[in-house]
C-alpha cells in the first residue's frame, strides 16, 4: 500500500504486536479503510501516531492508548 515504511515491533514478550508503518496519516488511514472493507480488521480500528517509531499506524484501539502519541 501507498506509504508503508516496514515494520515497527511493539511492546515486549507476549504482549508485542507487529505494526506496519506509514509515513502519513492519509496513508494510514487509507490502508485502515481498504482493510476494513475487505473484512480483514475489525471496524473499530483506529490509526494512531506511534510513540516508539514516530510513524503512523492502524490496529487497536488499546494500542492506541498504550502506544499512541496522540491522545
Amino acid at each position: 500500500m501507498k506509504g508503508e515504511k516496514g515494520v515497527c515491533l511493539i511492546g515486549v514478550g507476549p504482549d508485542q504486536v507487529r505494526r506496519t508503518k506509514f509515513d502519513s496519516k492519509k496513508h494510514a488511514e487509507e490502508s485502515c479503510q481498504f482493510h476494513k472493507e475487505m473484512g480483514i480488521i475489525d471496524s473499530d480500528a483506529v490509526v494512531y501516531k506511534c510513540n516508539v517509531c514516530g510513524l503512523w499506524h492502524f490496529g487497536k484501539k488499546i494500542w492506541q492508548e498504550l502506544y499512541g502519541n496522540e491522545k
